[in-house]
């Protein structure tokens, strides 16, 4: 897998540029409105009647229930909207925050597992550009909440594993991001 980085591939400078501008470009993202996705209109709809109504246990649309998705991410937006007021920015920005999570515990993951800070940023910079993640991560789809929780699940419980089970602080982060993720 080492070899994979030979002398003729990209230097940790050159992956972190290519990280860091992916990384910026979808920061304009934030700034723009929500896109048109269906998913993207009904979890801004149901995370502002959460936010009005503070009713955080059930889920309705259209005077519906909706329990289609967790409540996680609508609790999340919800939670932006009070911070920053309902605007598209603060609807995109815990999903996108979730997103840029992933991708850092990615490296963290790749790094420990392989040893090497250029399988790590190599790890991140796949993430990062794969087009369905870009989209989950400025769309606010499942799948950034998801992964911003299921990739630290991961990797701490392996640094649990790998402490022969003694350390409680990886037991502890283990079982919050394993929760988040079922949330």
């Amino acid at each position: 897998m080492i070899k994979i980085l030979s002398e003729k591939s990209l230097t940790n400078k050159q992956l972190r540029f290519f990280i860091l501008f992916i990384v910026m470009v979808q920061v304009f993202a934030l700034f723009s409105p929500v896109l048109a996705s269906n998913d993207s209109n009904f979890y801004a709809v149901i995370a502002k009647h959460i936010f009005l109504s503070q009713d955080y246990i059930n889920l309705t649309f259209n005077n519906q229930d909706w329990l289609d998705k967790p409540h996680l991410p609508f609790w999340l937006i919800a939670l932006s909207y009070q911070i920053l007021g309902v605007n598209a920015f603060a609807y995109i920005l815990p999903g996108f925050l979730f997103y840029l999570f992933g991708g850092y515990y990615l490296y963290r993951l790749a790094r420990h597992l392989f040893a090497s800070k250029e399988i790590g940023l190599l790890a991140s910079l796949i993430y990062f550009t794969a087009l369905h993640l870009m989209l989950s991560g400025i769309d606010v789809r499942q799948e950034a909440f998801l992964l911003g929780d299921i990739i630290p699940a991961c990797y701490y419980w392996l640094l649990y594993d790998e402490s022969k089970f003694i350390n409680r602080k990886y037991l502890l982060l283990g079982a919050i991001f394993t929760a988040m993720a079922v949330m």
